[in-house]
């Protein structure tokens, strides 16, 4: 719906532009295009961001491994030895073992609905970065309009995008070295 919104925005501006200008060339009217989708993927902001999210839950995947780890083994050691169990204790390690699974489901669920959280938070702030390097290009290289990428036809001439990932490389280059200081 949101994508859908934006094309008819780009849309309207761009036959806007059409009907204003007999022809955007004629006029001076300096078009760019970028691709934000291979920005937010590409940039070392995010590659950053997912490896701070990497570190940041590693303690929770390493407990859920190691209760996938126990589970399994309660329930190899249920298999072995059922055969000489009494029904009592069949029963207790039927009902110990369906409580460790979902316990490890709970948790997991816990874990990935915060991931979730945390990754939307994480993309939040990379979308304004993105953003921020998307305007200053755009100021720095005199652009009337910039668009973004999901139009009919665009010529590789007003794709910027190279210019602002590179920008994005700069500025996250530039920000580690004053964090080394």
């Amino acid at each position: 719906m949101e994508s859908m919104h934006k094309l008819l925005q780009t849309t309207i501006a761009l036959c806007f532009l059409a009907i204003s200008t007999p022809s955007l060339s004629e006029s001076g009217v300096k078009l760019g295009v970028v691709n934000v989708a291979l920005l937010l993927e590409q940039a070392p902001q995010a590659k950053s961001a997912t490896a701070s999210l990497e570190k940041e839950f590693s303690p929770q995947q390493a407990e859920l491994k190691s209760l996938a780890g126990k589970l399994e083994k309660q329930q190899s050691a249920y298999q072995k030895n059922k055969t000489a169990m009494s029904d009592a204790q069949k029963i207790s390690k039927e009902r110990e073992i369906s409580m460790l699974t979902r316990e490890i489901q709970r948790r997991r669920n816990d874990v990935q609905e915060l991931l979730n959280l945390r990754r939307n938070e994480e993309l939040a702030k990379l979308q304004n970065v993105v953003n921020e390097a998307i305007k200053a290009i755009g100021k720095k290289e005199g652009f009337d309009l910039i668009l973004y990428e999901g139009i009919a036809y665009t010529n590789e001439r007003i794709d910027i995008t190279k210019d602002v990932l590179r920008h994005l490389k700069t500025n996250s280059q530039k920000k580690r070295s004053e964090f080394n200081k």
